[in-house]
């Protein structure tokens, strides 16, 4: 133990002069006053002297640093898979029953000479052996990262781990093993044994699809020793098989891949079971069943093309959009077209308005109900009336007759991108033919394409948009784009630069716009394992969000209870943490009151069961092996415990570490150095008080 002080020690005597001359100042002259004895004087003198003098060297801040020594134990991690699959195997009787008990067993005898650290692993790590065995997936992986991120370091001696050797998530655990620098001692659970059986070992296919449309499945799977079998694959909704195809099991084993194709003809999340038939001699049929969730949108955009007269432009359009999934195409004739257009999400307006065609009420129609719009001017349109339509170009000086214009791209225009090579395309197309006027860009709009006459680029749109109203327009300034798909096809053997043109065009006009004043926001998919988590919103006439009314959610599973939320204030906004929820579809409905309205949002979710722990059963102890011989470790059966501790014992780097460390404390910090100034400044009252001077 050493003192130092935060200012110079050499500043002490000073402390020491100055308690001396305090006491020389309040003692002279007291022993002729008062009648007193040069040793009481001398006492109560220098008592006096010794609390100045501490007091003033306890302000040079005086600390002590004090040299610690702590030996610490090798530490050692002891980490037990709680996956589902260990209790999948034929010994899992031995692993619920008395396996625990070993593995305690093993921790308390390692706990002598180890500091031990016990974890579970599974799709997380956590603290402490568990034996549940209720983990849905297996991440080995994940657990050599966390036990190098939580103890690489001296300290961390040796890793002994148990399971299976399967795991489903996360990367090769081999090369995480290799980099804690200790040995690993894996404990080989499972049974390697490979029995007759018939295993589904996943499903592809799409997470969404449209309404009346067929989406594909691919179905992967496995048979072991049943040769000469034969099985049906099939796919079951509403208990109704609606795709299947029989296989015949020729090879041992067998690794197929049976291709289907459902049709989807119910709206919302479907859940689709996947079923191998039975074979005779399996050991379990518990993974020959597997139930996918396919989300069916009935959400197609309808797009209307009406045309004034027949022409090759429409025909060009309807086709740009054949590849584009969720829309639907409707072409008519002004004079023929008498169905409602409400219904429409787009309208296309070829040469229209013009003369001679009474559309003047479908107009009224599409800037009163705020239809996008997409409107395509050519040589019979009547530009005077388009002008007024507000699509955000003006047209003005309509002389009749039409000119050629090619397209030049724009620039700064944001809407949607095109690639270098889809612009290069585009302003190589031929000219459109643009009615004669001229054309200037409002405020509002923005050109994506702008004419060029000749080799002269003009600032006159050829397309533009107009995004930010309320209603979405587009107009295209010229007839002939049926010349651009052909052109597209003559140089560039495809028609996917036109094509992508229109179809960028239509998704941004159709796009569907959340007007509504209650949104309830999250994923339409959670993990078993996932909390099922929620936010909503509120917004009051002004579309200012507000969180004043409470607001409540319902949850409806398949079997038809209902679980009642009510959501938490957060922000301007609301939050629901609903928790695990059991596998399976939901429905939910939400509803908020405000200003004596009453607002709702309905949607739906899933809950995603896990199913890998339960595809493959047969236990990997070739990845045990080999991650003990990378790491100098030792596998071993469960059988051989007590063979860890001993190979353990035996290494000499495993020994206890002596470590030292400097510990420093500040004497004015400690309060008991309080009482010995309390008591001799007593002891001096004391004895000034006992000769009579107070």
């Amino acid at each position: 133990m050493t003192l130092t002080t935060h200012y110079s020690l050499w500043l002490a005597p000073l402390c020491v002069l100055l308690g001396v001359l305090c006491a020389w100042l309040l003692y002279r002259g007291t022993r002729e006053r008062n009648g007193w004895s040069p040793a009481l004087q001398w006492t109560m003198g220098a008592l006096r002297a010794l609390v100045i003098a501490l007091l003033a060297f306890f302000l040079l801040e005086p600390m002590t640093r004090i040299l610690l020594r702590e030996v610490r134990k090798p530490m050692v991690v002891l980490a037990h898979d709680g996956s589902s699959s260990l209790v999948a195997s034929a010994d899992s009787t031995a692993i619920r029953n008395a396996y625990p008990a070993q593995l305690q067993a093993l921790a308390k005898q390692l706990g002598d000479r180890y500091d031990v650290r016990e974890f579970t692993y599974g799709s997380a790590v956590t603290d402490g052996l568990q034996f549940n065995q209720q983990e849905g997936q297996t991440d080995i992986d994940q657990l050599f990262r966390a036990v190098y991120d939580r103890f690489a370091g001296p300290d961390l001696g040796a890793v002994v781990i148990d399971g299976d050797g399967i795991y489903n998530r996360g990367r090769d655990p081999r090369l995480a093993a290799e980099r804690l620098g200790v040995p690993v001692f894996p404990i080989m659970l499972g049974d390697t044994t490979v029995r007759p059986d018939l295993a589904l070992r996943g499903v592809d296919h799409n997470r969404i699809t449209y309404l009346g449309n067929e989406f594909p499945l691919l179905v992967k799977v496995k048979a072991d020793h049943l040769k000469g079998r034969n099985t049906r694959v099939a796919v079951l909704h509403n208990g109704k098989e609606v795709a299947g195809k029989d296989l015949a099991i020729n090879a041992d084993p067998l690794l197929a891949e049976v291709p289907l194709m459902v049709k989807a003809d119910a709206a919302g999340l479907q859940r689709y079971t996947v079923q191998l038939k039975a074979v005779e001699g399996e050991v379990t049929t518990a993974n020959n069943t597997q139930d996918i969730f396919v989300d069916v949108l009935d959400e197609r955009r309808k797009v209307l093309v009406l045309a004034r007269s027949p022409h090759p432009d429409v025909a060009a359009i309807r086709l740009a959009m054949g590849a584009l999934e969720g829309y639907t195409v409707e072409t008519a004739l002004a004079a023929d077209f008498n169905k409602p257009v409400e219904q429409y999400d787009l309208v296309v307006l070829h040469q229209l308005p013009a003369p001679g065609v009474a559309v003047q009420p479908l107009l009224e129609k599409l800037e009163k109900k705020e239809i996008p719009t997409w409107l395509i001017l050519g040589g019979q349109s009547d530009l005077r009336q388009a002008g007024a339509m507000g699509m955000g170009v003006a047209i003005e000086g309509a002389r009749g007759g039409v000119t050629d214009a090619q397209a030049g791209l724009a620039p700064n225009f944001t809407l949607f991108t095109l690639d270098p090579e889809d612009v290069r395309v585009i302003e190589r197309f031929p000219p459109l033919q643009v009615p004669f006027a001229q054309y200037a860009l409002s405020r509002s709009a923005t050109a994506l394409l702008t004419q060029r006459i000749g080799p002269v680029r003009t600032d006159h749109p050829l397309f533009a948009f107009q995004a930010q109203a309320a209603r979405r327009t587009a107009i295209t300034c010229g007839e002939g784009l049926w010349r651009w798909r052909l052109a597209d096809m003559q140089q560039n053997n495809t028609t996917a630069h036109f094509d992508k043109l229109v179809q960028k065009t239509v998704q941004l006009l159709a796009l569907k716009q959340d007007k509504s004043r209650f949104r309830v926001h999250g994923e339409r998919e959670f993990a078993q394992t996932d909390k099922v988590v929620l936010d909503a919103e509120l917004y009051n006439a002004s579309y200012e969000p507000v969180n004043g009314p409470e607001a409540a959610i319902t949850f409806t599973d398949e079997d038809g209870r209902k679980l009642d939320y009510t959501f938490s204030r957060s922000g301007t906004g609301y939050h629901l943490d609903a928790g695990v929820l059991p596998p399976g579809r939901y429905t939910w409905a939400a509803a908020a009151t405000l200003d004596k309205e009453r607002l709702t949002a309905k949607g739906e979710f899933l809950v995603k069961p896990l199913v890998a722990e339960k595809m493959i059963t047969v236990a990997d102890h070739g990845l045990w092996a080999n991650i003990a011989a990378r790491t100098g470790g030792m596998a071993v059966a469960p059988g051989s415990m007590e063979s860890i501790a001993e190979a353990l014992k035996d290494r000499p780097e495993l020994a206890a570490r002596s470590y030292s460390h400097a510990s420093f404390s500040d004497f004015i910090g400690l309060r008991w150095l309080f009482l010995p100034l309390l008591l001799l400044l007593t002891l001096e009252w004391a004895l000034r008080r006992r000769s009579g001077s107070y």
